[in-house]
């Protein structure tokens, strides 16, 4: 099936577009959400090396897997009492000619789950595996704190 989901989307851009734009971001959410502490800022995610081989290796084990989508996620609601983290959850996006940017894989497929090695009750195919930042950045960086 010829699908635009299995076409590469990688794109480098300049870095001073990239400096640009997570400072856009930063303004953006800063001004919407009326953030006054810098370190409560969602400023990005961390995803270990294993983290992306394990995805990498999901992907090519099915070949009906077009790719990964991302959501952003809030794991409490809107309290500030207790620390909120902003993050991704992760999951496989197999193609399909009903859905025209792709299914969303929620549960583990059964062509993946002899590598699967989750203990959940129901074989839930939702990755969260992303370490928020500020928590987990590189503070030197432009892309941080331009």
């Amino acid at each position: 099936m010829s699908n635009k989901l299995t076409e590469p989307t990688r794109v480098i851009i300049p870095v001073d577009m990239a400096i640009n734009r997570t400072k856009n971001w930063r303004d953006f959410v800063t001004n919407v959400l009326q953030i006054k502490d810098a370190r409560k800022l969602p400023k990005g995610v961390y995803i270990s090396k294993t983290d992306i081989e394990d995805l990498a290796a999901y992907c090519k084990a099915d070949p009906t897997i077009a790719g990964v989508r991302t959501y952003f996620t809030l794991e409490n609601g809107q309290e500030e009492v207790i620390k909120n983290e902003i993050k991704f959850i992760m999951v496989l996006v197999r193609e399909s000619e009903t859905h025209p940017f792709g299914e969303d894989l929620l549960y583990v497929p059964d062509t993946l789950k002899n590598m699967s090695n989750t203990d959940t009750i129901d074989d839930s195919n939702v990755f969260d595996f992303t370490r928020p930042c500020p928590d987990c950045c590189d503070p030197t960086s432009p892309l941080f704190n331009s």
